[in-house]
């Protein structure tokens, strides 16, 4: 694993927040998201575990990849890689491969392709904590945002809409109304 590298997402800006105008000094680093998304993740299954069989390690493993190969690529944002998922996906691969990371190349595209429930849980705690994300810089007068977090709940909506009542989809809306996402 090439550690050096891969923690310089300490000092890699979220590029959707650069481009609303927020602040270089106020930006949300890759590194920063993703330690949130890995408690959203961890909370989140573990309250699950109450009526599903989850996987909170790998819940975890996948939650702290999953924007790694930012850190080669850069932070894309979100228009870019709807427009290409596969080809985009590719190269998240590639990049992992190239930070040393191959042993975690299946956990990447099981989140690429929401294989699991683990996979699709990330996938919710990643937008989860971009819409919370949002909402602060909305709280502090960041208007240009907006759109962000709008689009965001957009997606977190249908995504929570995904969840089946064997997936506890109820619970799941339950615990993201604690976390202030009201859908």
């Amino acid at each position: 694993m090439n550690l050096d590298r891969i923690s310089n997402l300490k000092y890699v800006v979220r590029s959707g927040w650069i481009i609303r105008g927020v602040p270089n000094a106020l930006a949300e680093t890759v590194a920063g998201h993703t330690f949130e998304v890995a408690l959203i993740s961890m909370y989140l299954a573990d309250e699950l575990r109450r009526c599903v069989e989850i996987d909170v390690e790998k819940v975890l493993k996948i939650s702290l990849i999953h924007d790694i190969p930012e850190v080669v690529i850069g932070d894309v944002v979100k228009l870019v890689k709807s427009r290409a998922p596969e080809l985009f996906s590719n190269i998240e691969l590639e990049a992992i491969n190239e930070l040393g990371l191959s042993s975690y190349v299946n956990l990447m595209e099981e989140l690429n392709k929401e294989l699991t429930l683990e996979a699709k849980l990330v996938k919710l705690s990643d937008f989860t904590a971009t819409y919370l994300q949002g909402t602060r810089y909305l709280k502090t007068g960041h208007e240009e945002v907006r759109e962000i977090v709008e689009n965001t709940k957009i997606t977190l909506s249908k995504l929570v809409s995904t969840w089946t009542p064997e997936e506890c989809g109820e619970l799941i809306r339950k615990l993201l109304r604690k976390l202030g996402v009201d859908l």
